[in-house]
């Protein structure tokens, strides 16, 4: 009787570990898929000028979204301060694009088919275009002309700094002078700033910003330039 109990449990357990390794192998089966190997690559420009759409970077700059099919939950992209951008872990498939930042996209939102690496253009309307000019820099002083134009003002800024790329939250061993000119009605023109302060011998990397009333607050900036 003893042996018979015995060879019964034996036998339940191989039964059992049959079923489990059975359930392993369905599990992979569902489960096992490749991991993503797409890349997706681009710029954000401007519909009117063909100039990629500077931004604040990492910490202020665009967002780019991926929707995979009819899904509402968007793969994040950063771009890079100088508006390209690069998604290197993308699932082939079907996605919608959309771009976020201090612009509008210039026509219906962006659909395609990744298979492969691939790169797009997102073509937008920004709220504002800048260009700053460094007119003259006498040792520790600056003068840098902002040139600004497309729509109604709420901030004018330049922003400097020793690192390449500054913006109006990250500007290391630099600054900023932001002028608040919302009661002003600027659309189109120049303001000059002079900049103090700076230490002599030094390169510093200075960009013009500005900000409209838009619902995330975002700034539009200026292609960098140096001092030296």
């Amino acid at each position: 009787m003893v042996r018979i109990l015995t060879k019964m449990k034996i036998k339940m357990k191989n039964i059992l570990y049959l079923f489990l390794i059975a359930i392993s192998i369905s599990s992979c089966k569902v489960d096992n898929f490749n991991p993503p190997s797409v890349t997706l690559s681009g710029k954000v420009i401007d519909n009117v000028t063909n100039d990629m759409i500077e931004n604040g970077g990492v910490n202020s700059g665009t967002i780019i979204q991926l929707f995979e099919n009819n899904s509402t939950q968007p793969i994040l992209s950063n771009s890079f301060p100088d508006g390209h951008f690069v998604n290197a872990a993308v699932f082939t498939g079907n996605y919608k694009l959309v771009a976020v930042g201090a612009f509008k996209m210039a026509g219906d939102t962006i659909r395609t088919t990744i298979s492969k690496n691939m790169e797009v253009d997102i073509k937008v309307l920004p709220n504002l275009r800048l260009k700053a000019t460094l007119q003259n820099l006498n040792w520790t002083t600056a003068t840098v002309k902002g040139e600004y134009s497309k729509v109604f003002l709420n901030e004018l800024a330049i922003v400097w700094s020793a690192i390449d790329n500054p913006n109006i939250y990250s500007n290391s061993e630099g600054g900023k002078i932001i002028n608040n000119v919302t009661s002003q009605g600027l659309t189109t023109g120049e303001v000059v700033f002079t900049i103090t302060g700076l230490t002599a011998g030094t390169r510093y990397y200075i960009r013009a910003a500005g900000r409209t009333n838009n619902l995330g607050k975002y700034y539009n900036y200026s292609t960098t330039i140096k001092t030296q």
